[in-house]
């Protein structure tokens, strides 16, 4: 249970500065240690009004070196901020690895002033929590240090700092609102903190009350935690638990089709015109109701994902969507949290992104090569349904797509790429070392749908031994998609 009741005695002058002389030089030493470090620090500064937040940080600015040290400041959510998902500003400002960034207005106390606000509802705070815990593990799971201190100041205090800058330009009327709701908004601070302090990513509470006290406590918090988090050989990490089955089992190592299956070409053109004629009308109307789509598209090589893709978006508004190729993480992105890159191409409302390829890496190519360890790719199936959750909590259309095929069928396609001029770029000795690995990436893919096909994220596993059945199959299943999210909007007006 967290106290907000915490002492705030005097510190002399003389005594002040002789702690603070010792404390800048550990600071700066600490400092230069993260930078070296392949991991980042995140320092969250919130607290109540007028609680000594902006002094606090700009006295740790002047006492460490500015240079490698960022500061993030939120106001009230911007134009941007409100067409993307809540955390989307808080993961696109997320230090790198050997960095330092320290938060003002953070997610929890964001999440604290919307309630307060009336712009959320203690149902949604609760839900909120709940992402937050989440959002935190997934950073320090990954290895990142978290650091968060409250400042919190009674009441008294409170009305003395109105007092004081009531005929200034640094007073604002949402200061007497603080004041008078001043009991309510304290039990929401103290529900919300008990509720997002875990063992790991625990909330400080620092008295604000007294400048120099402040100051030097939180400087004193900051210290110890970077002292044992660099101690440490190898990043702590959460408990790993097998994840459980959220939809059945599929079986993915698909027997050859048959060439009576075959679809008639003329018929699936026609069909195919058909849908996409449909689709561009329900884009439309996605548009006008400021829905966000997300697809990903995963599959086997030479599967058709490209195509499929291209088929999708030659009849939209080329303004309404984008295609993100993924590749392998460039030196910035393998700095960060996987998932970041992601969340930095979330579309705004009513714009689609396309990925070919996606956060699915982390427990396709990184588990089977060897790229994440067991924890990391076994982490990742929730951390995944998390992510995906939050995109549709703010009525994002989430569509996820594994193209299938035969062993036999692409082998037969990298052959014949081979043996095209204008394909031979896209089969590389690497496409044929991949096909040595086949069992271990069917039971990878196996095990990603059955832990992460959601029914607010499902995965559509499409048959792509014929290229023209299958693209039908994917406009079809993104048309049904549309018309049903659009049903439930109009329903909802």
């Amino acid at each position: 249970m967290i106290s907000l009741s915490q002492p705030a005695p005097k510190i002399p002058k003389e005594e002040y500065k002789a702690r603070v002389r010792d404390l800048r030089a550990e600071l700066l030493q600490l400092q230069q240690q993260v930078r070296h470090r392949n991991k980042p620090v995140i320092i969250v500064i919130a607290g109540d009004d007028r609680s000594g937040r902006h002094e606090t940080i700009n006295t740790l600015s002047a006492w460490m070196d500015p240079r490698f040290l960022s500061v993030n400041a939120y106001g009230p959510s911007q134009y941007e901020d409100d067409r993307k998902p809540f955390f989307w500003r808080f993961w696109r400002d997320l230090p790198g690895a050997g960095q330092i960034a320290i938060y003002l207005r953070d997610w929890t106390s964001t999440s604290i002033v919307q309630y307060l606000n009336g712009e959320i509802d203690a149902e949604k705070l609760r839900r909120r929590e709940s992402y937050i815990r989440n959002f935190e593990q997934k950073h320090t799971d990954d290895g990142a240090l978290m650091i968060k201190c409250w400042l919190h100041i009674g009441e008294d205090v409170l009305r003395e700092r109105l007092a004081e800058v009531r005929d200034t330009p640094y007073f604002d009327v949402k200061d007497e609102l603080a004041l008078k709701n001043y009991p309510h908004a304290i039990e929401a601070i103290q529900n919300t903190l008990n509720a997002t302090s875990t063992h790991r990513n625990h909330w400080h509470v620092v008295n604000g009350a007294d400048d120099r006290h402040r100051n030097l406590q939180v400087a004193e918090i900051i210290k110890i935690q970077l002292q044992q988090w660099l101690a440490q050989d190898t990043p702590q990490s959460s408990e790993s638990i097998e994840p459980l089955p959220v939809a059945p089992r599929p079986a993915i190592n698909m027997a050859p089709e048959s060439s009576d299956n075959k679809p008639d070409k003329s018929d699936a053109k026609a069909r195919l015109k058909k849908l996409q004629t449909k689709l561009r009308k329900l884009t439309f109307q996605l548009r006008e109701r400021n829905i966000p789509v997300v697809m990903a598209f995963e599959g086997w090589d030479a599967a058709g994902k490209g195509g499929a893709i291209r088929r999708l978006v030659a009849p939209l508004d080329a303004g309404f969507y984008r295609i993100k190729p993924i590749a392998k993480p460039t030196e910035e992105e393998y700095a960060h949290h996987y998932l970041w890159r992601f969340w930095r191409d979330i579309p705004q409302n009513g714009q689609m992104t396309l990925f070919d390829r996606s956060w699915y890496g982390r427990v396709l190519v990184e588990r089977v090569e060897g790229f994440a360890s067991e924890t990391e790719w076994l982490r990742a199936y929730k951390e995944i349904n998390d992510f995906e959750e939050q995109l549709t909590i703010h009525n994002c259309v989430v569509l996820k797509f594994w193209l299938n095929i035969s062993n036999q069928e692409q082998l037969q396609r990298f052959q014949d790429r081979e043996q095209t001029p204008y394909k031979q770029y896209k089969i590389t000795d690497e496409d044929y070392r991949n096909r040595e690995r086949w069992d271990d990436y069917v039971t990878a893919v196996e095990d990603m749908i059955e832990r992460t096909s959601t029914p607010h994220a499902p995965w559509t596993v499409v048959s792509t031994d014929f290229k023209d059945r299958a693209r039908v199959q994917v406009l079809e299943t993104v048309v049904n998609a549309f018309k049903a999210r659009l049903k439930v909007d109009s329903a909802t007006d």
